[in-house]
């Protein structure tokens, strides 16, 4: 048996000094941003035929959608999915437990109410059955996430939506490209929230765009995120400045190409991955549903037993298989009723009242599936391991089988 990394063995390898194997839109991105420039259409002015127009039909094309509103970032994008919906003060919308404060944020930014729902042990996606059981007459929405690396059931989540009345917005920001029954992510609720921020997918420093094939939500968004311009079908609501700028389309139109080219092979070394996963010792891949068509991750996440590893902290695991791959591994978001970025209830603009403020408190949710998850048992890569040339996907499994012969040391020395 070879020491661990982590005791001071050698290393099984060096993720980091990797380069891509995927295919890039950089050079594509650098002659569009050039052209937009000497173009001198910068901004995202509706109907001038700059890049930010031709990147939003680009986008509703690729995912199947009949529009596409560009918007400030991913956080805007849920705002005003929300706020085209009309929900408001008196109003609940259901969003799960795990996932970046923003999907919970944005419903007190309307002065409505997030109810923190917990999530599916196997996926770490919204659990229906949680979603079904927190349904009242107060619920305007449900926000599922497609967290990391698997996509919400979206079959479930939809014929709840259909069955009550509400409305399904999806938070694809961590699923560009991923589809459901060949049906693309964020395409298949009432709007689909997507996130350019420089760790996603498809990346432009910060934006966000909303796709939608209802028209009358579309013209709602169009004037929203206008400063509450009436939009070219006459639609007029208050609101402020939500526009991306075209010089962030021309780099998006780059990303775009480059996804079309790597969505396939994403998939392919995502599978490739769950094998070794598969076959390695205390450890489980996510549950892949047979409706998730193509599964393209933002990150890779699987799941530890530390009864397998004979009562090895997951912490401990984490940082072993870290120093044998040369990259990090960490867990998964917090639970948003412990999360250290989410605390709504503090806020002064929030104060609308002793029962709201109590409302929005997180703590007052029990999450017991994602604190466990979040403690215990998720293992996710901070480095994206679908850059790896899949001939190495096996260094994975042979780092884990590794840790796995070193458990005891490793219990000892922690």
């Amino acid at each position: 048996m070879s020491t661990a990394a982590l005791l001071g063995g050698t290393p099984v390898a060096d993720f980091a000094s990797q380069k891509p194997t995927l295919a890039s839109g950089a050079a594509l991105s650098r002659q569009l941003l050039v052209e937009a420039f000497d173009a001198g259409l910068w901004d995202d002015w509706p109907g001038t035929g700059s890049q930010a127009d031709v990147f939003a039909t680009e986008f509703a094309e690729f995912n199947g959608a009949r529009r596409c509103a560009l918007v400030t970032n991913g956080t805007h994008t849920l705002q005003l999915a929300l706020e085209a919906l009309d929900v408001g003060f008196g109003d609940e919308v259901i969003v799960p437990a795990l996932t970046w404060q923003a999907t919970a944020s944005v419903v007190c930014d309307v002065n409505a109410v997030p109810i923190l729902v917990d999530v599916d042990p196997q996926t770490m996606a919204i659990d229906p059955a949680r979603v079904r059981e927190a349904i009242t007459e107060r619920t305007r929405a449900v926000i599922p996430v497609h967290l990391y690396h698997r996509m919400a059931d979206m079959d479930a989540i939809l014929s709840i939506c259909d069955e009550q009345g509400i409305a399904c917005i999806e938070d694809a920001a961590h699923a560009h490209g991923s589809t459901w029954r060949d049906r693309h992510a964020g395409s298949m609720g009432r709007l689909g929230s997507f996130s350019f921020q420089r760790s996603k997918l498809m990346n432009c420093g910060e934006g966000g765009a909303l796709i939608t094939s209802d028209e009358q939500l579309f013209d709602r968004v169009m004037s929203l995120r206008n400063c509450g311009r009436t939009s070219p079908s006459g639609v007029k609501v208050h609101s402020g400045n939500y526009r991306l700028t075209a010089l962030q389309a021309a780099v998006l139109r780059g990303e775009l190409d480059a996804l079309r080219k790597n969505a396939d092979e994403l998939d392919r070394r995502g599978r490739l991955l769950d094998d070794q996963i598969q076959n390695a010792p205390g450890v489980t891949p996510l549950f892949r549903s047979p409706n998730l068509t193509r599964q393209c991750s933002y990150g890779y996440a699987f799941l530890f037993d530390e009864s397998a590893f004979d009562g090895l902290a997951a912490g401990v695991f984490r940082r072993a298989l870290s120093a044998e791959l040369g990259v990090g591994f960490g867990t998964c978001y917090e639970p948003l009723n412990q999360s250290p970025y989410y605390f709504p209830q503090e806020k002064r603009r929030h104060q609308l009242g002793d029962a709201y403020v109590a409302a929005i408190d997180p703590s007052r949710f029990d999450l017991p599936v994602a604190e466990k998850l979040w403690k215990h048992r998720v293992v996710q890569a901070h480095w994206p391991l679908f850059q790896l040339d899949p001939g190495d996907a096996s260094l994975v499994g042979d780092a884990i089988q590794k840790v796995f012969e070193n458990r005891q040391q490793l219990r000892q020395a922690a």
